[in-house]
């Protein structure tokens, strides 16, 4: 894995990326890791194994779905209970959205609010209620914040806990995800990578989440706020990989991985992109067709591969230099660098 480290510190020396934590992990284990750069530029601490990163959108598969996989295994939900039988006051064109369709983005729901502010008020249900449906429930995947906002609505319903203080205790601390948390309290997570630059406030976001409306929010929601260290995520990995210990039961995580919207444009899980498209996505081509994995907006990436038996965890502070960054291009090509040297066959 020596060219994989030395790919990740060129593209810090180039002022690609200011840093990155890079894990390999199969469900015994880590297999390989790698730290690089610094959580801020230009002299912010050098990422180690105990920086923190926004995850962004990873939280919809970290957060988000093993809490709902919970309360289906529990048989507290069912994946065609509708948005109706426990928001009764909802609009009667999204009354039938069910639960499946959230979870896979099908659900007929615009990808975001009308507006992204970090100094907006949003309310909740309100925001979901009040956009028009794109299309009928159903009919074809658009990937949305909003319905992933709703799943967390709808797990706070259900459970009367708060989604984070559910997530923890039923989820992260039996995995031994000790440094995985909404609003992480700087003076304990002391190593936490810079995002972006806030005009609001003059100077970089750390351990403030990024997303706009999960910080309206108060920073906890489905979509967003979550952040982790990249070995607690190796530990959620290996779950998915059939690891031990798992607050997931084996049956809902097969569930989970297999594609529901063939010919709806896109290939989704629940809540897990597929790579069954075979070509264009995040993971390179060395991922097997039955890989799942999610990305994030401030540079978050998990690709699990159950066929090979191992996973790939990168985390990146990239809208530290501006939204319009080089990771879109720079993930594959890094995928591509792991997977050749984990199958050598392949190259």
């Amino acid at each position: 894995m020596e060219s994989v480290k030395r790919l990740l510190a060129d593209w810090v020396e180039q002022g690609l990326i200011p840093g990155a934590a890079l894990r390999v992990v199969n469900r015994d284990g880590l297999l390989f890791a790698c730290d690089a750069g610094r959580t801020s530029l230009p002299d912010g601490q050098p990422v180690t194994p105990d920086t923190l990163f926004d995850l962004a959108s990873l939280t919809k598969v970290t957060a988000t779905l093993p809490a709902v996989l919970l309360l289906m295994q529990e048989g507290r939900l069912a994946l065609d209970d509708s948005a109706g039988r426990f928001f009764p006051d909802c609009p009667a064109d999204k009354r039938s959205i069910t639960v499946e369709q959230l979870l896979t983005h099908t659900a007929g729901l615009a990808a975001d609010a009308a507006e992204r502010r970090r100094d907006g008020h949003i309310r909740l249900p309100e925001l979901l209620y009040g956009r028009p449906l794109l299309h009928p429930p159903g009919e074809r995947v658009v990937y949305s914040d909003l319905g992933m906002i709703w799943l967390g609505l709808l797990v706070e319903k259900l459970t009367g806990e708060p989604l984070d203080r559910y997530v923890k205790r039923r989820v992260f601390d039996p995995l031994g995800m000790r440094h995985t948390c909404f609003r992480p309290d700087r003076l304990i997570f002391r190593n936490i990578a810079s995002t972006e630059f806030c005009r609001l406030t003059n100077r970089f976001l750390t351990g403030e989440v990024h997303d706009e409306k999960a910080y309206a929010m108060g920073g906890v929601a489905g979509h967003a706020g979550l952040f982790a260290t990249a070995d607690d995520l190796c530990r959620y990995a290996a779950m998915w990989l059939g690891g031990e210990p798992s607050p997931i039961a084996p049956e809902w995580r097969k569930r989970a991985v297999r594609c529901r919207t063939e010919g709806r444009g896109g290939a989704r899980g629940l809540g897990w992109e597929m790579n069954s498209a075979g070509e264009g996505l995040s993971c390179g081509g060395g991922f097997s067709r039955n890989s799942f994995g999610h990305t994030g907006f401030t540079g978050t990436s998990m690709w699990i591969d159950p066929e090979r038996g191992w996973a790939v965890i990168f985390l990146t502070n990239a809208v530290h230099l501006g939204r319009d960054h080089a990771l879109r291009r720079l993930r594959p090509v890094l995928h591509d660098a792991v997977t050749a040297r984990l199958l050598p066959d392949l190259t």
